[in-house]
């Protein structure tokens, strides 16, 4: 299902933000780089994966990052497929269940991991209370706990609250064992699990209080969006697709808990381990991360979070069907499925790009992205290509090209080192980490800076550079000059007269 997911859209559309900067900071650990510390980044697991893959397939390309996630996805959906099979859901259903999975990782395809780790969580769950008073089955999750925290700290958290709902659930339904074995257990595997993090302070000089710094400004890393009910939908003005999408994603935010409180209460009920005791196992899984979808609730957020919530639909529903209601069976898994669909089918990258390009082909252009051709939105295919060779007019040395605020993906296209640690500049910063930027592009001799000072992000005016870096914009505005490159939606190329070999020849005029 993931190599089906991956071979049908793999070259249509490339976020340069977030999945740009996955790809980077993959790139750069390929390199010898040690995420957190010499790279702003998350936690280490998914650069390191994602090296790997490179190291295997013998190139750093967007394609090869594409391969690592899918890759990852594809243990999780075999995990979920796995846990299934194990508590004898029907093939129908868990081929509905894995199709609705295989469309999920689709979108956003930068976020596998964190959706493939809530999967995983699931089938963990699940492996957990079908013989709780196993202590193996504790330390073996406790050790995919440690795991995820090695992948995402947040991941590896909504894990244990998990397993603090699991054995909740047990007290509840009256088969919980005694506490103290099991949480031993539990502990005594995350230790493990989390034995990578403890290695790279052992070995990386910088790396303990890179990482204990990184913990601190976790709860910057994002503001929080109110959740898109049904009753704060905004759709006026949208029609079509876009509109069916909003009011899905909007119903989805209930449907979900909905499911997993009806799945948790009834499979208390439940003797012995089942479709239905799994469907409370994944609902146990998937609660807590309802934190990371509803927090920050754009569907981006909210897609990468919630896909638990196939698993218990599956299990629900065979349940219904086996206690006697087929009817509303197949209407609850043909009502879930197609509301899943109407939230994930628009925003998938090869329905985008057909919707894009149908209207207007001259939307759409044929871009090169390590090595392969990727068919990407014709203006920011504009700004990628300008920028490529003005970097190589000014030099294309490695640290010698900033951009900012938020499209990292540039370091990776034009296969450089950014000039600095950090490579996102969304939240403000005081004055002393202003001027170490400003140091950075004084050591690094940079000659090429691509700005946009526009609000493009969630159309926040707070969020604009000018008020996070006011310090660094004004710097680059009185040691560097614009060029006269036309660039679409706000995007403004600056270069430094002494560093940057500009020619009127080269089409780069200076203004």
């Amino acid at each position: 299902m993931a190599a089906s997911v991956l071979l049908l859209q793999w070259r249509y559309g490339f976020n340069w933000g977030d999945e740009g900067w996955l790809w980077y900071i993959s790139q750069r650990t390929a390199h010898g780089e040690v995420p957190i510390r010499d790279i702003f980044s998350y936690d280490p697991g998914r650069y390191y994966w994602s090296a790997a893959v490179f190291k295997l397939l013998g190139n750093d390309g967007l394609f090869e990052q594409l391969v690592a996630n899918y890759l990852f996805g594809a243990i999780a959906l075999a995990a979920a497929y796995l846990a299934m099979a194990r508590a004898r859901i029907r093939a129908g259903w868990r081929g509905a269940a894995l199709l609705l999975l295989g469309i999920g990782v689709g979108f956003p395809r930068h976020k596998i991991f964190e959706q493939s780790l809530s999967l995983i969580a699931a089938a963990g769950i699940g492996y957990v209370l079908s013989e709780p008073e196993k202590r193996m089955r504790w330390f073996l999750y406790g050790i995919a706990t440690g795991m995820a925290a090695f992948f995402g700290r947040n991941s590896g958290l909504y894990f244990f609250v998990a397993a603090i709902l699991a054995y909740g659930f047990l007290r509840w339904s009256s088969r919980a064992p005694r506490f103290r074995p099991p949480a031993a257990a539990l502990l005594a595997g995350i230790v493990i699990g989390y034995s990578p993090v403890f290695a790279m302070m052992l070995r990386f000089r910088g790396f303990t209080s890179a990482f204990l710094d990184s913990v601190l400004l976790t709860p910057n890393w994002s503001w929080p969006l109110r959740i898109p009910f049904p009753w704060h939908s905004h759709v006026h003005g949208l029609d079509g697709f876009d509109a069916l999408q909003v009011r899905s994603v909007s119903w989805l935010c209930l449907a979900i808990p909905a499911v997993y409180v009806v799945s948790i209460w009834k499979a208390a009920r439940e003797k012995q381990f089942g479709s239905l005791r799994l469907a409370g196992a994944a609902s146990l899984a998937g609660i807590p991360y309802l934190h990371h979808a509803f927090y920050h609730a754009d569907f981006f957020h909210i897609a990468q979070a919630v896909l638990p919530f196939a698993v218990a639909t599956a299990g629900l529903s065979q349940y219904m069907y086996e206690a006697g209601h087929p009817r509303w069976s197949l209407a609850f898994l043909g009502g879930i499925s197609a509301l899943a669909l109407a939230c994930w089918l628009p925003m998938e990258p090869g329905i985008s790009y057909l919707r894009a390009s149908a209207g207007d082909r001259a939307t759409v252009s044929a871009i090169s992205i390590g090595g392969r051709t990727f068919e990407i939105p014709a203006e920011q295919a504009d700004i990628m290509t300008k920028t490529k060779a003005a970097f190589q007019a000014c030099g294309g040395k490695a640290g010698s090209f900033l951009e900012a605020p938020f499209y990292p993906g540039l370091y990776a296209y034009l296969n450089t080192r950014a000039p600095s640690w950090d490579t996102y500049y969304l939240w403000p910063r005081d004055s002393q980490i202003q001027q170490q930027q400003v140091q950075a592009l004084v050591a690094n001799r940079t000659a090429l800076v691509l700005l946009n000072r526009t609000a493009l992000f969630d159309r926040q005016d707070w969020l604009r550079i000018d008020r996070t870096y006011p310090s660094l914009v004004e710097y680059i505005l009185a040691h560097y000059q614009r060029s006269d490159v036309s660039l679409p939606d706000g995007f403004e190329l600056y270069f430094s007269p002494q560093r940057c070999g500009f020619a009127e020849t080269q089409g780069l005029d200076i203004r």
